[in-house]
Protein backbone atom coordinates (compact mmCIF):
# COMPACT_ATOMS: atom_id res chain seq x y z
CA UNK A 1 0.00 0.00 0.00
CA UNK A 2 1.28 3.60 -0.73
CA UNK A 3 1.58 6.03 2.09
CA UNK A 4 -1.49 8.42 2.19
CA UNK A 5 -1.51 12.18 1.28
CA UNK A 6 -1.59 14.70 4.01
CA UNK A 7 -5.41 15.32 3.70
CA UNK A 8 -5.86 11.36 3.93
CA UNK A 9 -3.30 10.61 6.80
CA UNK A 10 -5.56 13.95 8.32
CA UNK A 11 -8.84 12.08 7.97
CA UNK A 12 -6.81 8.42 9.06
CA UNK A 13 -5.91 10.44 12.34
CA UNK A 14 -9.19 11.62 13.04
CA UNK A 15 -11.07 7.64 12.18
CA UNK A 16 -9.06 6.48 14.79
CA UNK A 17 -9.71 8.96 17.19
CA UNK A 18 -13.14 8.64 16.84
CA UNK A 19 -12.85 5.03 17.65
CA UNK A 20 -11.66 4.57 20.24
CA UNK A 21 -14.85 3.43 22.59
CA UNK A 22 -13.46 5.93 25.86
CA UNK A 23 -12.90 8.94 23.96
CA UNK A 24 -17.07 8.46 22.88
CA UNK A 25 -17.93 7.90 26.50
CA UNK A 26 -16.55 11.28 27.67
CA UNK A 27 -17.27 12.67 24.49
CA UNK A 28 -13.34 14.44 23.55
CA UNK A 29 -13.45 15.03 19.60
CA UNK A 30 -10.82 16.35 17.58
CA UNK A 31 -10.80 19.39 16.34
CA UNK A 32 -7.22 20.23 14.44
CA UNK A 33 -4.71 18.72 13.55
CA UNK A 34 -1.44 20.61 12.44
CA UNK A 35 1.19 18.23 10.52
CA UNK A 36 3.94 20.87 9.75
CA UNK A 37 4.12 21.54 13.89
CA UNK A 38 3.09 18.38 14.89
CA UNK A 39 0.22 19.68 16.95
CA UNK A 40 -3.22 17.97 17.74
CA UNK A 41 -6.48 19.65 20.05
CA UNK A 42 -9.40 18.10 21.23
CA UNK A 43 -12.67 19.06 22.51
CA UNK A 44 -15.42 18.04 25.07
CA UNK A 45 -18.21 19.48 27.17
CA UNK A 46 -19.20 19.32 30.75
CA UNK A 47 -21.69 16.99 31.25
CA UNK A 48 -22.94 15.38 34.52
CA UNK A 49 -21.50 11.97 34.74
CA UNK A 50 -17.43 13.81 34.37
CA UNK A 51 -18.03 15.52 37.68
CA UNK A 52 -16.26 14.60 40.09
CA UNK A 53 -17.01 17.25 43.13
CA UNK A 54 -20.49 17.43 43.06
CA UNK A 55 -20.53 20.17 45.26
CA UNK A 56 -18.19 22.40 42.97
CA UNK A 57 -19.19 21.01 39.83
CA UNK A 58 -15.82 20.86 38.94
CA UNK A 59 -14.74 18.21 36.32
CA UNK A 60 -13.27 14.45 37.73
CA UNK A 61 -9.21 14.32 37.66
CA UNK A 62 -9.61 11.17 36.29
CA UNK A 63 -11.15 12.70 32.66
CA UNK A 64 -8.70 15.92 33.12
CA UNK A 65 -5.67 12.99 32.93
CA UNK A 66 -7.29 10.98 30.31
CA UNK A 67 -7.71 14.24 27.81
CA UNK A 68 -4.41 14.59 27.97
CA UNK A 69 -2.85 10.99 27.86
CA UNK A 70 -5.53 11.27 24.55
CA UNK A 71 -4.13 13.79 22.97
CA UNK A 72 -0.58 13.54 23.60
CA UNK A 73 -0.64 9.88 22.72
CA UNK A 74 -2.20 10.88 19.74
CA UNK A 75 0.09 13.67 18.80
CA UNK A 76 3.23 11.21 19.68
CA UNK A 77 1.76 9.15 16.86
CA UNK A 78 1.43 11.51 14.52
CA UNK A 79 5.45 12.56 15.34
CA UNK A 80 6.14 8.59 15.04
CA UNK A 81 4.79 8.28 11.97
CA UNK A 82 6.42 11.19 10.58
CA UNK A 83 10.30 9.95 12.35
CA UNK A 84 9.18 6.01 10.69
CA UNK A 85 9.53 8.42 7.22
CA UNK A 86 8.95 6.30 3.74
CA UNK A 87 9.48 2.68 4.93
CA UNK A 88 6.49 -0.19 4.34
CA UNK A 89 3.67 0.91 5.00
CA UNK A 90 2.81 -2.38 6.75
CA UNK A 91 5.64 -2.09 8.80
CA UNK A 92 4.66 1.43 10.01
CA UNK A 93 0.98 1.05 11.03
CA UNK A 94 2.38 -2.20 12.93
CA UNK A 95 5.15 -0.40 14.60
CA UNK A 96 2.01 2.51 15.49
CA UNK A 97 -0.49 -0.21 17.11
CA UNK A 98 2.20 -0.51 19.46
CA UNK A 99 2.18 3.15 20.94
CA UNK A 100 1.98 3.05 24.45
CA UNK A 101 2.39 5.41 27.64
CA UNK A 102 5.61 4.88 29.37
CA UNK A 103 5.00 8.49 32.20
CA UNK A 104 3.02 10.71 32.55
CA UNK A 105 2.60 13.33 35.06
CA UNK A 106 0.12 15.52 35.35
CA UNK A 107 -0.17 18.93 36.57
CA UNK A 108 -3.67 20.30 37.85
CA UNK A 109 -3.13 23.73 38.17
CA UNK A 110 -7.15 25.25 38.56
CA UNK A 111 -10.50 23.37 39.49
CA UNK A 112 -11.99 22.46 36.18
CA UNK A 113 -14.73 24.80 35.84
CA UNK A 114 -16.35 25.36 32.62
CA UNK A 115 -18.82 24.85 30.44
CA UNK A 116 -16.34 23.13 27.44
CA UNK A 117 -12.68 21.83 27.37
CA UNK A 118 -9.57 22.20 24.95
CA UNK A 119 -6.66 19.89 24.99
CA UNK A 120 -3.69 20.89 23.25
CA UNK A 121 -0.71 18.20 22.56
CA UNK A 122 2.81 19.73 21.11
CA UNK A 123 6.06 17.44 20.70
CA UNK A 124 9.09 18.11 22.66
CA UNK A 125 11.27 15.24 21.07
CA UNK A 126 11.27 12.72 18.96
CA UNK A 127 13.38 9.92 18.83
CA UNK A 128 13.73 6.24 17.44
CA UNK A 129 11.62 4.58 19.88
CA UNK A 130 10.12 7.16 22.32
CA UNK A 131 7.87 10.45 21.72
CA UNK A 132 7.65 13.01 24.66
CA UNK A 133 4.67 15.43 24.54
CA UNK A 134 3.64 18.18 26.20
CA UNK A 135 -0.28 19.10 27.07
CA UNK A 136 -2.13 21.45 28.54
CA UNK A 137 -6.11 21.62 29.12
CA UNK A 138 -7.71 25.09 29.25
CA UNK A 139 -11.96 25.84 29.17
CA UNK A 140 -13.48 27.94 27.39
CA UNK A 141 -12.40 31.03 28.84
CA UNK A 142 -8.91 29.80 28.00
CA UNK A 143 -7.96 29.84 31.73
CA UNK A 144 -5.37 26.58 32.29
CA UNK A 145 -6.78 24.00 34.30
CA UNK A 146 -3.97 20.72 33.94
CA UNK A 147 -0.52 20.61 31.91
CA UNK A 148 0.85 17.49 31.23
CA UNK A 149 4.36 15.87 29.83
CA UNK A 150 3.86 12.55 28.79
CA UNK A 151 6.80 9.71 27.40
CA UNK A 152 5.62 7.34 24.38
CA UNK A 153 7.12 4.02 23.19
CA UNK A 154 6.33 3.03 19.55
Amino acid sequence: MTQPSQSEFRELVRGFFEQIPFNRQIGLRMQDLDLENLTLSARFDLRPELIGNIWKKILHGGVIATALDTVGGLTAMVAAYQRLGDIDWQEKTARLSKLGTVDMRVDYLKPGRGESFTCHGSILRTGNKLVVTRMELVNESDELIATGTATYLY
